[in-house]
C-alpha cells in the first residue's frame, strides 16, 4: 500500500520509515495544506480531465488549513478545469410519510415546502463536504429530490440534466452517466459500504428480490408546489443478505482499484465502469433470478 504523506512542507524536515514505507514529519502539528492534498489526490490516481464522484469523511482527512472548502478546491485543482467533480447530496428535508397517520399527512401536504434544487440542503448524513459542494460557485444540481446529485466542472450540466424522477439510480441518472464516461469513484476516508454507485448496479442486475416502493414527494412545477408519486427500487439497508461493503471487499481481493492515504484518510479510487460491472455480476451470481 502506498502511503501519501499527510504533512509535507518545504520548511519541514521529512523522515521516512523504510520498514513501514511511510513518510513522516518531525513536526506533525502542521495542518494539512492544499498543496499536500493535491499531491495526494494525484498520487492516488486522480488525473486532469477525470469525472470523479466523491464520498468523503472530513473528520477522517484530519485538520486541514482553511477547512472543508480547501479539500474541495484541492480536488478541483487536481482535476483541472477540464475535469468534473460530483457528489450525492440527496435532500435533508425529504418527507417520509409511510407510517404517518392520514390527518398528519394532510398537514404535510398543505405545509411542507417543495424541493427546490437551488435551496434544498444536502442530507446531513452525507457529510459536510456534500453541503460545501452544493453551495459551490457554478454548481449544477439534478432535480430528483431523494437521489439528487451536484456537480462542478466541464460535464456538470450534462451529468445533472434530466435526472429521472422514477428509478433515480438507474438509466439516465447521473450514476449511469458516470459509468458511460468511465469516470471514477473516490472514497476519501468514507466507509466502503457507502459507495452510491452500487445502487446503479442494483438497478441493472437481474435479481429475484428487487422490491418496488412508491412514495409521495413535493416538487416545483411551473413555480408551484405539486405532490407526485415516485417509484423506485427499495435500496434501504441491509440489502437482504449482502452489504455494499461485502461487494467492495470482494472487488479489492482481486487487486482492483487503488488504495492510499490522503491527509490522514484511508482512501480508494475505483474506475466506475469496472466496479459497476463487477457488482452487477456479483449480485446476479449470488441473488440472480
Amino acid at each position: 500500500m502506498l502511503r501519501i504523506p499527510s504533512f509535507v512542507e518545504d520548511s519541514e524536515p521529512i523522515s521516512m520509515d523504510r520498514a513501514e514505507g511511510e513518510f513522516m514529519l518531525d513536526n506533525p502539528s502542521v495542518p494539512i495544506t492544499r498543496s499536500q492534498l493535491i499531491a495526494g489526490f494525484r498520487m492516488l490516481g486522480v488525473q486532469a480531465g477525470d469525472v470523479v464522484m466523491l464520498h468523503a469523511s472530513y473528520k477522517a482527512v484530519g485538520a486541514v488549513m482553511g477547512g472543508p472548502n480547501v479539500i474541495i478546491q484541492a480536488l478541483l485543482d487536481a482535476l483541472t478545469p477540464t475535469g468534473t467533480l460530483m457528489m450525492y447530496v440527496g435532500w435533508a428535508d425529504l418527507p417520509y410519510l409511510e407510517d404517518t397517520p392520514l390527518e398528519v399527512r394532510q398537514v404535510y401536504y398543505d405545509e411542507h415546502p417543495a424541493f427546490d434544487p437551488k435551496l434544498a440542503r444536502a442530507a446531513r448524513w452525507n457529510g459536510i463536504l456534500a453541503e460545501v459542494l452544493r453551495t459551490w460557485p457554478e454548481v449544477h444540481r439534478s432535480e430528483n429530490p431523494e437521489n439528487s446529485m451536484v456537480a462542478v466542472g466541464t460535464q456538470a450540466a450534462w451529468i445533472t440534466r434530466d435526472h429521472p424522477m422514477n428509478y433515480g439510480y438507474g438509466a439516465g441518472s447521473p450514476l449511469a452517466k458516470l459509468v458511460e464516461v468511465n469516470g471514477k469513484v473516490l472514497m476519501l476516508g468514507a466507509p466502503l459500504g457507502k459507495i452510491t454507485l452500487l445502487h446503479h448496479a442494483e438497478n441493472i442486475a437481474k435479481m429475484r428480490h428487487k422490491n418496488v416502493v412508491r412514495y409521495p414527494c413535493p416538487i416545483l412545477r411551473d413555480g408551484k408546489k405539486v405532490w407526485i408519486e415516485v417509484e423506485d427500487y427499495d435500496t434501504g439497508d441491509p440489502h437482504d443478505d449482502y452489504t455494499f461493503e461485502e461487494i467492495v471487499q470482494a472487488y479489492l481481493s482481486l487487486n482492483r482499484g487503488r488504495h492510499g492515504i490522503v491527509g490522514n484518510a484511508p482512501s480508494y479510487l475505483f474506475e466506475a465502469q469496472d466496479i459497476c460491472k463487477f457488482a452487477v455480476n456479483w449480485l446476479e451470481v449470488h441473488f440472480g433470478q
